[in-house]
């Protein structure tokens, strides 16, 4: 986990990950759990669309195309002061995401047989991508890690299980993947979605 000093912004280097448990207060966790629950999605989303065969629920909330660097903050506020999503982004914005400004923010949904394919987020190194892992149970037996590669090999740097309430910071140019869940795995695997950029 990362300590931020108050005059640092946090930039983690491609292949690095930094992450944050215990950082999202009980009722803001139960908040983004219950909107997770309504009926947001939509199905056949993919990472990569030129090059994924198969698809994923996905919920928008704000923000542009993949590679737009312009801020979604106004659109984020606009969602209002008690939406959980704003909640949330009010909240990294003061800790860890402090300094950078969102361009993007959605939600992923996996169920057995939605896995993910390898990717990256942006290119441009002053782009960051963090993760919060929004459902509400998880079981190491389920699987469903998010995989981080290294560029040049390809061999897995770090596995991260989706733990309730975890957030992972890494730079978008880190290559990652979803990986399935197992069909013992009774729950949705929601990662919500803070993408950013450092001027």
């Amino acid at each position: 986990m990362s300590v931020l000093d108050d005059d640092v912004i946090a930039r983690p280097p491609i292949g690095q990950v930094d992450i944050h448990d215990h950082l999202v207060p009980e009722a803001l966790r139960r908040s983004l759990m219950a909107l997770m629950r309504r009926p947001i999605w939509a199905y056949g989303w993919k990472s990569v669309r030129e090059r994924d065969r198969y698809g994923f629920w996905h919920a928008h909330f704000a923000g542009g195309e993949e590679n737009e660097t312009s801020s979604c903050e106004d659109a984020l506020a606009r969602l209002g002061p008690e939406h959980p999503v704003f909640a949330l982004w009010s909240l990294l914005s003061e800790g860890p995401l402090r300094g950078h400004r969102p361009i993007r923010v959605y939600a992923n949904g996996h169920t057995y047989g939605t896995e993910g394919y390898i990717h990256t987020d942006n290119q441009d190194p002053r782009c960051y991508t963090a993760i919060y892992y929004a459902h509400g149970a998880w079981d190491a037996d389920w699987s469903g890690e998010t995989s981080f590669l290294s560029a040049e090999t390809g061999d897995i740097l770090h596995a991260v299980l989706p733990v309730p309430g975890r957030l992972v910071l890494f730079n978008g140019a880190t290559p990652h993947v979803a990986r399935g869940v197992s069909r013992e795995c009774p729950e949705l695997r929601i990662s919500l979605v803070v993408k950013t950029f450092v001027p």
